[in-house]
């Protein structure tokens, strides 16, 4: 998108364009220039150089992540697909938040049909990451993913992959900016779900408005989130592991976080204590 010789040749004269954070006043943005993208380092960081391995973004969504580790972090290779195009907006939002007057050429951005293969399309990766992303891939379409993915990168390379909330913990329906009911998807009808969805009045939270809330308006991104919901395909951390490794990847390190939270009578019994506890993942993969 913005990887053409003209930034590149503004840049090796006058570096990348002046930016400054005390601009931010997105919760959405900061969240993801800040806490996502320190994670994703922390993470990443420890076992490549950032600022030269060259990275895929799996579901970059807006590439505000991508953009903060090119400022805040000297990444100088990411690639971000994804099947919307989001990623669109980034120009407008790095100069809104940040007052920005360009985007890095460190950073590329494609469009992708679902399932579609990446391998073969681009030189070899030195790292993969994805942020939130494969609990909202088709079941039958993971393991297939999953192999491409293998394919992209290079031997010694490395995958990370977050996903936060897992489906069957408290908010695992991705509903919390209406419903904060603990659970409700596991214990409601899709119908009783969509009411509370549709009778929600008021703000919602400010970290939990996208920068495609817009495109929607109030009514419209409430039937946005709720198709969201009825489509997530329900994995859970331990077939993230075997998916994974069925498709040739090696655990180097996973982190699973739970919450502190009384389960429902409803629901003791009908799921393991783990599967409902479990709300994120953080997996380390190596090739």
């Amino acid at each position: 998108m913005n990887g053409n010789w003209l930034h590149s040749l503004q840049e090796r004269l006058w570096g990348v364009a002046p930016w400054d954070a005390s601009k931010i006043s997105d919760e959405w943005f900061r969240a993801h220039f800040e806490y996502a993208a320190d994670v994703v380092n922390h993470w990443i960081g420890g076992v490549l150089d950032v600022r030269s391995a060259r990275f895929l973004n799996f579901g970059c969504g807006d590439g505000i992540t991508d953009l903060s580790l090119v400022l805040r972090y000297g990444a100088t290779s990411i690639h971000g697909v994804d099947i919307r195009r989001e990623y669109t907006k980034l120009p407008r939002i790095a100069r809104e938040q940040l007052g920005m007057r360009r985007i890095p050429s460190a950073l590329t951005f494609e469009s992708i049909t679902p399932g579609a293969p990446l391998a073969g399309q681009r030189a070899l990766v030195d790292g993969i990451m994805s942020w939130s992303t494969f609990e909202h891939v088709q079941r039958d379409q993971l393991a297939p993913i999953f192999a491409d993915l293998h394919a992209c990168l290079r031997p010694g390379g490395y995958f990370f992959i977050q996903i936060e909330p897992l489906f069957y913990s408290p908010f695992g329906s991705h509903l919390r900016r209406y419903d904060d009911v603990p659970w409700h998807h596991l214990l409601a009808s899709e119908e009783a779900l969509w009411q509370v969805i549709k009778n929600h009045q008021g703000p919602i939270d400010a970290a939990e408005v996208d920068f495609g809330f817009a495109d929607f308006g109030v009514d419209g991104y409430k039937e946005f989130v709720f198709k969201e919901y009825r489509s997530l395909n329900r994995l859970t951390a331990d077939e993230l592991v075997d998916l994974t490794t069925q498709a040739g990847f090696h655990v180097v390190r996973q982190e699973r976080r739970n919450v502190e939270m009384e389960i429902p009578s409803a629901l003791r019994g009908r799921y393991p204590d783990e599967l409902l506890l479990n709300n994120e993942i953080f997996l380390l993969l190596s090739k």
